[in-house]
């Protein structure tokens, strides 16, 4: 949708996504286009709907106007629209279909800019359109599609006539050639220089309701009392009852058709007629393979199966529900281009889908229309709540209906239709419940599957508002001057509310639910406490209605208030903030508002169908910036976010139920958690359950039931399969042997035929020969003959050649000597001529001289007799003026006359060559009905011959039969005979299986075991890499040692020589320790032996018990011989079983190739069987 955006940055836009409506006042309103989407009017736009994919475009119609005609091209790529401006009158706007963009604008002559248009269509070169309008103008216009825009105008009525215009058809062949057809007026029209002029005019007295041309010369009408009127050539041929006609039969007058119809209602006299609330015959529409036209909720459809035949193929009906059976009259109805689906509009707000041709293999011509896409409203919607919890809207009409829609899944998930009208509905944060509120009451609801369930009802007239709080445990109900908050629990009254001196128009919760805001008709607006009933907040500012009011979910709280003035109002801590108008056109009043949770994002709506986004928060002081979204054409009644925050939904006057998606709304939408909205929940009543289950134990009861009568069907089938394949096996050995027999008799036969033909080639070649030599003989002679013939005609031939040259030569000499002659002949001629030219040239010029003189006398004698002549003249003009006037009219008398002499003789002629055609048709089908008879005598004859035949061959195939049944017999023993085989050593492959399991279960604890041991096998490899790295630097650190003692040693041996002296000794010894005690690494190998010797000994603990266990696993070796013996056995069993399986495969196959060939041979003979019979 286009929209009017504001120079504001981030500001919110809205996109449809699912509307739901349809406008009834447009005549035309439902449409196909070539790529089947479905082109109809909802609001203030066009919507081109494709219910395959679910996607909607829109072309929005100007502002300030309303459409009321709209018709598509007969190609399909243009649209005209006849739209009426509030200011400029009516004018029609051609859109191409492929852009949606305005092609031509086309107004009405300056005189009838205001007429009322009556219907309007496009020519069928789709180059001009054309209208009749409605009393008391009652005139045609064609506007053609040229540079020059050219309109073509003419009377719709005669002067003087009684009757009126209603409907107009054009001629498909003929575009200038228009049907003006209404009240007891029927025109044909075509186009001139100077406008329309009246081909033909017949006097009817019916009223012509629709009409459309079949053809170039037939043209089918509708009456207003169940009538089809077949007019050809401009005259009345056929007029039949559209509700039971079944044919249209160009080739039958009405006479035999009064004859046929009144056998026809004798015979069916039993049956009980149709029963219809209006016989109008509407829609009358024309295509390639027939033609289709509309009784009250009834579509029937005729279908070309001849060139002058139509039948019925289908009726297809609008069921009625819970409508009245008015709103069930179809009144538009459009045809795909592939002429495969049709689709209606009714009264009420609805679009059908049905076949337009009913396939050959089904046997029933009475079908149902279905909805397209769901099931909308038809009145205007009044009320709207959306859940918390699940992705679903409840809305409320005045067609007395509330309806659940699922804009998930595009679905309407429940329709409940009461017998008063609705005010108002909202829906519980669960989605469970619902309060309905009506005239008198409110009542509580639960939600069923397909139900509502009344738990509650409560004595609150007039419910202005009722809204839910945001934790769902508590309802605010506003009626007339109170309000009543009531408990979901225990469904009880927990407060009134009383203080408004006016009517409350509405009430909305605090984020916390512990306050409640109301807003009233005398113009206050209070905020209460719910638990002490005490007003906190009080605004009051007389001569103001406020119709509605939200606050803001985050600190400070704010209220925003609508009032009736067409401004919003904002107000914290009861002191007025600012006040902005919203910029309606007419300064209408706001019907809604909605704030979301984050209170960034704000929608206003008015009575004058203006969509409002306000900005948010205020750029400045006491304004506010809006955009507009112009979609609809009439008030918007309520607006809700959903509780996502993403989506809008709107309702209106019009019944339309529009959901948008909203964008740009970045950091805008308040967080909630992600499982929130995909609530499965559903109440489902204990005995609609239980009625369920029960139906489950009957179905596998059934189930089990016919699972063992097919499997004794099935048995059955096999024991009669072997008895046929028996009887197939016999029949099928004795016909080998009767073949083996026949192609030995047929061996035989070749053979002798083979030495008899032999024999007859060399007699032939002998008799060949001689005649060979025979004619050799004669034919010398005859050459002997025809040579001597040869020389006697060419001596004649030289003979005549001599003469005929002698003659040349004489008459070449008397040829010369006659042209001389001729040349002189005609010499003295062309003399003579040359003369009398010369004299005739004399004379004529003295006759010139004389005609000069004759004429100037002549001159003369003019200009003196001119002023008499001329008022002569003057007198027998007028005289011939008054004679011509009359012989005018006489003329045009004569000339219709004339026309319709010259129409008839036509007819007459056209009846003559057809009836000429039927004739010779006739006779040859006289000849082909003989020759068939003649055929079906010798068909007789050869029939009676081969029932004879085959009825030896059936005792044959009944001998054989009786064999085949032996034979199946034996087969069916042997059968039993391999099952009882089979059977023993199935029992035995069972016991294998059974140990061979166990088997298995014994090796998986085995390759548990070794798995454990081979991880205790990697640990003490790990640790054994560890210690023997340990023990390198143990090594190491032993030869560091070794040096450290050697050099302790040496030192040793050098104080051992100062022992004389025990001074020496001990300054000796005490170097020595000073030396060496303070030696770290000393120290470190010291402190290190302690360690190395305790972790030596742990992991020689550890090792030994590691070799005890393997020593223990090694003595149980012969476990293990154990083990591998019965694996080995296991593996034996195995193959076993195998070749026992293979085994039972080929007995199988076999005993399947047995039973195929059975039945084979008992198909052929059964076949055989059939065809002797």
């Amino acid at each position: 949708m286009d929209e009017k955006r504001p120079s504001v940055v981030n500001s919110v836009s809205i996109r449809p996504k699912l509307i739901y409506g349809l406008r009834t006042d447009v005549i035309g309103n439902i449409n196909f286009n070539l790529t089947k989407e479905v082109i109809y009017p909802v609001e203030g736009v066009l919507a081109f709907h494709d219910y395959v994919t679910n996607k909607q475009r829109f072309l929005r119609f100007p502002e300030d106007t309303t459409p009321e005609i709209i018709a598509l091209s007969s190609h399909r790529k243009l649209l005209a629209v006849l739209e009426l401006h509030a200011r400029n009158g009516r004018y029609i706007s051609i859109y191409e279909l492929s852009t949606l963009k305005k092609r031509r604008h086309l107004e009405l002559p300056g005189n009838h800019r205001n007429a009322q248009v009556q219907q309007m269509i496009f020519t069928n070169d789709s180059r001009a359109i054309a209208l009749v309008t409605r009393p008391p103008n009652e005139m045609v216009f064609m506007l053609v599609l040229d540079k020059t825009s050219t309109v073509i105008e003419g009377r719709a009525t005669l002067p003087g006539s009684h009757g009126g215009a209603e409907c107009i058809a054009g001629n498909p062949n003929d575009c200038g050639f228009l049907a003006v057809a209404g009240d007891r007026n029927l025109l044909l029209l075509s186009k001139s220089e100077r406008g329309f002029t009246i081909s033909n005019n017949l006097k009817i007295n019916y009223r012509v309701t629709s009409m459309a041309f079949l053809s170039m010369d037939l043209l089918m009408m509708g009456t207003d009392h169940d009538l089809l009127i077949l007019v050809e050539n401009g005259e009345q041929k056929l007029s039949q009852k559209a509700s039971v006609a079944e044919t249209v039969d160009l080739m039958i007058d009405q006479e035999m058709f009064d004859k046929d119809r009144e056998a026809q209602e004798q015979r069916y006299s039993a049956i009980q007629p149709l029963v219809l609330a209006n016989w109008r015959v509407l829609c009358m529409t024309a295509f390639a393979r027939g033609f289709a036209y509309i009784i009250f909720n009834k579509v029937f459809v005729f279908e070309r199966v001849s060139k002058f035949k139509f039948e019925r193929k289908t009726v297809l009906t609008v069921p009625i529900s819970i409508y009245a059976e008015p709103l069930y009259q179809i009144t538009n109805l459009a045809i795909d281009h592939k002429q495969e689906t049709v689709i209606v509009t009714c009264a009420h707000a609805q679009i059908y889908v049905g076949i337009l041709i009913v396939p050959e293999t089904l046997k029933t011509k009475q079908l149902k229309f279905e909805p397209l896409g769901v099931l909308i409203h038809i009145g205007d919607v009044v009320a709207l709540s959306v859940c918390a919890w699940k992705p679903i809207v409840m809305t409320a009409s005045r067609d007395q209906t509330i309806r659940i829609w699922n804009y998930e899944t595009a679905k309407v998930e429940l329709v409940r239709k009461f017998q008063v009208d609705v005010n108002i509905v909202e829906l519980n944060s669960t989605g469970l419940m619902a309060a309905i509120g009506f005239s008198d009451q409110l009542r509580i609801t639960q939600i069923f599957m397909d139900e509502l369930n009344i738990v509650k009802t409560y004595n609150f007239p007039h419910c202005n508002d009722v809204r839910y709080s945001n934790l769902g445990h508590l309802m605010a109900a506003a009626y007339d001057n109170n309000i009543a908050v009531t408990s979901v629990y225990n469904l009880e009254v927990v407060i009134h509310l009383k203080g408004h001196n006016g009517t409350v128009l509405s009430v909305a919760w605090t984020r916390t639910d512990k306050y409640l805001i109301s807003g009233g008709a005398e113009g206050a607006i209070y905020q209460w406490d719910i638990e002490t009933g005490a007003r906190l907040q009080e605004i009051v500012q007389k001569g103001t209605e406020y119709v509605t009011v939200c606050v803001s979910f985050n600190e400070p709280m704010t209220i925003f208030a609508g009032t009736n003035h067409g401004t919003i109002r904002e107000f914290q801590d009861s002191t007025l903030q600012r006040e902005i108008t919203v910029p309606s056109r007419n300064k209408g009043a706001v019907s809604d508002l909605c704030l979301a949770r984050s209170d960034l994002i704000m929608f206003i709506a008015d009575h004058e169908g203006g969509l409002f986004n306000m900005q948010l928060p205020f750029l400045e002081a006491g304004g506010g910036t809006f955009t507009n979204f112009r979609f609809f054409d009439g008030p918007i009644n309520k607006l809700r976010f959903t509780y996502e925050g993403t989506m809008l939904v709107a309702i209106s006057k019009r019944g339309t139920v529009a959901i948008w998606t909203m964008e740009n709304i970045e950091e805008k939408v308040a967080p909630i958690d992600q499982d929130l909205m995909k609530s499965q929940e559903v109440l489902i009543p204990r005995t609609q359950l239980s009625d369920k289950v029960e139906q489950i134990t009957n179905l596998e009861l059934r189930l089990k039931q016919q699972a063992e009568e097919f499997q004794y069907q099935l048995s059955q089938n096999e024991i009669f399969d072997g008895q046929q394949l028996q009887e197939v096996h016999r029949s099928y050995c004795s016909a080998l042997e009767e073949l083996k027999e026949l192609n030995n008799e047929i061996v035989s036969k070749h053979t002798e035929e083979m030495n008899l033909i032999t024999f007859q080639i060399n007699d032939m070649k002998q008799d060949h020969r001689s005649q060979m030599d025979i004619l050799a003989s004669q034919y010398s002679e005859r050459m002997l003959i025809e040579y001597q013939k040869f020389t006697n005609l060419r001596e004649n031939m030289l003979e005549l050649r001599e003469s005929y040259e002698d003659k040349l030569k004489n008459s070449t000499g008397t040829l010369q000597d006659t042209i001389e002659a001729l040349e002189n002949d005609y010499k003295k001629q062309l003399d003579e001529r040359k003369d009398l030219i010369r004299e005739l040239m004399k004379e004529m010029q003295d006759k010139k001289d004389e005609f000069i003189k004759y004429c100037q006398e002549v001159e003369a004698e003019n200009d003196r007799n001119m002023v008499a002549t001329q008022t002569e003249y003057e007198n027998k003009l007028t005289t011939e003026r008054n004679e011509t006037q009359m012989w005018r009219g006489k003329a045009g008398v004569l000339q219709k006359k004339y026309e319709s002499q010259c129409r008839e003789i036509d007819n007459l002629l056209e009846e003559v060559e057809t009836l000429k055609e039927e004739h010779f048709k006739s006779q040859m089908k006289m000849q082909k009905q003989l020759r068939n008879v003649e055929d079906l005598q010798k068909d007789i004859s050869d029939r009676d011959y081969a029932i004879g035949a085959k009825e030896k061959r059936i005792q044959e195939l009944l001998h054989k039969n009786q064999e085949l049944d032996k034979y199946k017999q034996v087969l069916n023993h042997k059968i039993a005979e391999l099952k009882a085989q089979i059977e023993p050593r199935e029992f035995q492959i069972n016991d294998k299986r059974k140990h061979i399991i166990e088997m298995e279960h014994e090796l998986e604890g085995l390759n548990q075991n070794n798995i454990q041991l081979e991880l205790q096998l990697k640990e003490m490899r790990d640790k054994y890499l560890s210690n023997v790295a340990e023990l390198r630097s143990e090594r190491h650190r032993a030869k560091a040692a070794r040096e450290c003692l050697n050099a302790i040693c040496t030192d040793i041996f050098y104080v051992a020589g100062e022992v004389s002296t025990a001074d020496g000794l001990k300054k000796a010894v005490k170097e020595l320790f000073h030396k060496h005690a303070n030696d770290d690494e000393l120290k470190r190998f010291v402190t290190l032996d302690a360690e190395v010797r305790d972790e030596f000994l742990r992991q020689r603990k550890q090792i030994e018990t590691v070799l005890a266990r393997y020593k223990s696993v090694a003595e149980d070796k012969s476990v293990q011989k154990k083990y591998d013996k019965l694996f080995q056995e296991n593996v034996v069993l195995l193959e076993e079983i195998e070749s026992l399986r293979d085994e039972n495969k080929s007995l199988r196959s076999r005993v399947r190739e047995d039973v195929r060939r059975s039945g084979r041979k008992s198909t052929k003979s059964s076949r055989r069987l059939e065809s002797l019979m």
